[in-house]
C-alpha cells in the first residue's frame, strides 16, 4: 500500500510540474502576443543618407512575367557597410579590434534598453526663439542626471541617445548640419557608380558636419563604470559632427562595445524598461553592417 501511495504522489507531482511548465509557457506566449514592437531602423533606399564621399546604388535586375504567366522580380544594391541604421565593429577604429563576425550572437539579443533623451538640451528656446545647439555632446553629467531619475544603467544595456536629429532625415543638408554656403539645391544621386567613389574623412563636407554626439567623458564613464554591450544615437556618427579625431568611437571600440548610428524613431521609446534587439548583416571580417534595430516595449497589462 505504501508503495502504491508513493506512485500516486509521484504521478501527481509530474502532472503538477507539467501544469506549471505549461503555465509558464502560456504566460510567455501571452507576453509576446501583447507586446508592442517598435522598428528603430531606416529603410535602405535611394534617399538614404551616407557619409560624405560614400555612394550607393540601387537597380532592378529583373521584373517580368515568366512564360507560364507567373511573376519573378529581383533587385540589387551596392552600399557601404556604414549605411543607414548600422553597427560599428571595433576594427572600424581599432587595428587590433574584433571584426563584426567575431561577436557572439547573444551580444546583440535581449538587451536591456536605455534611452537618454537630450532633445531639450539640443533644442533650446531663448528669447522666445528656438536655438539648436548643433554640436551638443552627451557628458558624464548628463548620464548621472538620467540615473538620478531612472536608476543605474543595467549590465548588458544598449544605451541609446535621443537628440531629435532624426526629424531631419532624409534631408541630407539638414542631417549633415552643413553651413548654408555648402548646401546643395539638389540631392546627390544614389545611382552613381560606387566603384568610382572616394571615401574621405576630411572632404569639404566631412570637415563641416554639425550634429550632436557623445563626449569622451560619457564614453569613459560607460566603458569603465557601467557594463554595457552597446551605445547608439540618432545622428550620422556617435561623435559630434565637429569632432575631428573621433574620441568617443576610439574609447568605445577599444573596449569591444558595439556602436549603433542613425537610429530611427527614438521618440517612441520610454527612458527604460524595454528590450532591444540589434541584428546586423553577418559580414565576414566586416568593420560594420546595416542593422535591424527593434525595441520590445513593456506590456502595460503585465505591469499593473
Amino acid at each position: 500500500m505504501a508503495s502504491s501511495s508513493r506512485r500516486v504522489k509521484l504521478k501527481d507531482a509530474i502532472k503538477s510540474k507539467k501544469l506549471v511548465q505549461a503555465g509558464i509557457l502560456l504566460l510567455a506566449l501571452c507576453s509576446y502576443s501583447n507586446a508592442k514592437y517598435v522598428d528603430l531602423t531606416y529603410a535602405l533606399n535611394k534617399e538614404t543618407i551616407v557619409w560624405p564621399g560614400r555612394q550607393l546604388s540601387f537597380n532592378t535586375e529583373i521584373e517580368k512575367k515568366l512564360p507560364d504567366g507567373s511573376w519573378f522580380a529581383s533587385k540589387g544594391f551596392c552600399i557601404s557597410e556604414h549605411t543607414s541604421t548600422h553597427m560599428d565593429a571595433p576594427y572600424h577604429f581599432n587595428e587590433l579590434g574584433w571584426t563584426l563576425d567575431k561577436f557572439p550572437i547573444d551580444t546583440f539579443m535581449d538587451l536591456p534598453g536605455v534611452c537618454i533623451d537630450i532633445y531639450d538640451k539640443v533644442h533650446r528656446y531663448e528669447g522666445g526663439e528656438l536655438r539648436t545647439v548643433s554640436n551638443y555632446v552627451l557628458t558624464k553629467e548628463d548620464i548621472l542626471e538620467w540615473e538620478d531619475k531612472n536608476g543605474a544603467i543595467p549590465a548588458r544595456a544598449l544605451v541609446l541617445v535621443r537628440t531629435g536629429w532624426g526629424k531631419r532625415w532624409p534631408n541630407r543638408n539638414e542631417y549633415y548640419g552643413l553651413p548654408q554656403e555648402l548646401r546643395t539645391t539638389t540631392e546627390k544621386s544614389a545611382d552613381a557608380n560606387p566603384k568610382n567613389s572616394t571615401v574621405e574623412l576630411e572632404s569639404t563636407e566631412a570637415s563641416n558636419l554639425n550634429f550632436p554626439g557623445f563626449d569622451a567623458s560619457a564614453a569613459l564613464f560607460l566603458t569603465s563604470e557601467r557594463q554595457i554591450n552597446g551605445a547608439g544615437i540618432d545622428t550620422l556618427s556617435l561623435d559630434a559632427g565637429n569632432a575631428k579625431t573621433f574620441p568617443a568611437h576610439k574609447i568605445f571600440l577599444k573596449r569591444r562595445i558595439f556602436l549603433i548610428e542613425n537610429a530611427a524613431n527614438l521618440h517612441l521609446l520610454p527612458a527604460k524598461g524595454f528590450t532591444l534587439f540589434a541584428i546586423p548583416f553577418k559580414v565576414d571580417a566586416g568593420t560594420g553592417a546595416p542593422t535591424r534595430l527593434i525595441a520590445k516595449l513593456p506590456d502595460e497589462k503585465n505591469n499593473l
